[in-house]
């Protein structure tokens, strides 16, 4: 079986810091059908220096000033040719295997259109410090909670197709307006594994405005699906909060293990990757 083109965008800002842990988490897949987009909105930090290091192996890459994440994500999926998408942000981790998976998941569930999997939180330093362990799928649920990891979300590229691509016009909460978008069109599955690693980055985008903005357009974005808020929803989110939370410290405490994460808190992301992404060596795809 010949395994698919998997595409993957990743948006840049200014990132000297960890967009190499980033591309060595990407290229580190050993993925033989990976086609990699890299779209930096006009770094001034060394930023550049580092991804012309790696050019050869990205199918393509830009550097010019855009209007936010958006913009450059829909430049890079208009770009795209691969069978299955999805983005990594410029400071966040896919886990080691994760396209093989991917590759094999969707070629074993050919009705699926989007996965996502768990989340494992990573400080500076690539320390694992929080886990979110979530329930199983309900486009009910997630089409009003906005907690579907975006680093380790997956998709065809004929639901996105459908779906309209990334509307630009929201600057913060894009993925949560696509994801709905997908579970409007079609089945999405939630893996019981972890496929990346979200950053605790407070540089990325200003956390606070991101907050803010990003809480408001999300309300924009049910409204203009048509979900009405109802009286009891606040208590039901409470209580997915208070389990996704209670299960994460308790698969830390117990030092529990699934594929693509850690044996509790405090330990490196970079063991698992073997020490390449706080050592990089440049490597390609195949």
């Amino acid at each position: 079986m010949e395994r698919p083109r998997i595409s993957l965008v990743t948006p840049s800002l200014n990132q000297v810091r960890f967009v190499e842990r980033t591309v060595a988490s990407v290229l580190g897949q050993r993925y033989p059908r990976l086609e990699y987009i890299v779209m930096d909105g006009g770094s001034t930090d060394g930023t550049l220096e580092i991804l012309k290091r790696y050019r050869r192996h990205f199918a393509h890459i830009e550097s010019t000033p855009d209007d936010g994440p958006a913009p450059a994500l829909q430049r890079g999926f208009a770009r795209a040719t691969g069978e299955i998408m999805g983005w990594v942000n410029s400071y966040d981790l896919l886990a080691p295997e994760t396209l093989q998976f991917v590759a094999w998941y969707f070629a074993a569930h050919p009705r699926v259109d989007m996965i996502y999997s768990h989340r494992v939180l990573i400080d500076a330093d690539d320390r694992a410090v929080g886990y979110w362990l979530l329930p199983r799928h309900s486009n009910g649920t997630m089409r009003r909670w906005p907690r579907i990891p975006q680093e380790t979300c997956f998709w065809r590229r004929g639901v996105y197709e459908r779906a309209g691509g990334i509307d630009a016009k929201y600057r913060f909460a894009m993925d949560f307006d696509l994801f709905a978008r997908f579970m409007m069109i079609g089945r999405v599955d939630r893996v019981n594994r972890f496929l990346g690693a979200s950053r605790l980055n407070p540089s990325s985008t200003s956390t606070r405005k991101r907050s803010v903005e990003g809480a408001a357009e999300i309300e924009r974005i049910r409204a203009e699906h048509g979900l009405k808020p109802r009286p009891w929803w606040p208590l039901l989110v409470h209580r997915l909060e208070q389990g996704m939370e209670w299960r994460g410290r308790s698969f830390a405490e117990d030092k529990r293990v699934l594929p693509g994460s850690l044996p509790g808190l405090g330990w490196s992301y970079d063991r698992l990757w073997g020490g390449t992404l706080s050592s990089p060596r440049e490597g390609g795809s195949g």
